[in-house]
């Protein structure tokens, strides 16, 4: 009786928490463009939540939708500027992204 019960909990944990390890970590992130120039602030929030800050496009608020290690943007100024990409996540559990936008090439990274 309790074996089965053991192993359908076993599984299901199996099941979802590469899901759950995939999503972007919540953080304070500076970006940069490919010249290293500033581009902003985004602050990742929980459930996809974004604050963007930055003084060469508008910031504000929006969501970002991710799948695996993908991640677009779906609302806000950051929609405005059709951000998509992708992030990794180090072992220490920090995460960087490289986006593409209609303003080119974004990094963004935990800062130093």
């Amino acid at each position: 009786m309790i074996k089965p019960f053991v192993i359908g909990l076993a599984a299901l944990a199996l099941t979802t928490l590469p899901a759950l390890a995939q999503f972007p970590p919540p953080g304070i992130y500076q970006c940069v463009d490919m010249s290293g120039r500033a581009f902003g602030t985004l602050t990742l929030l929980v459930a996809g939540d974004y604050d963007f800050q930055s003084k060469v496009t508008l910031g504000g608020t929006g969501q970002v939708a991710s799948s695996g290690n993908s991640v677009s943007a779906v609302s806000g100024p950051l929609a405005d500027i059709d951000l998509k990409g992708s992030f990794t996540t180090e072992a220490n559990g920090e995460a960087s992204f490289m986006f593409t936008t209609t303003l080119g090439s974004v990094l963004c990274a935990l800062p130093a």
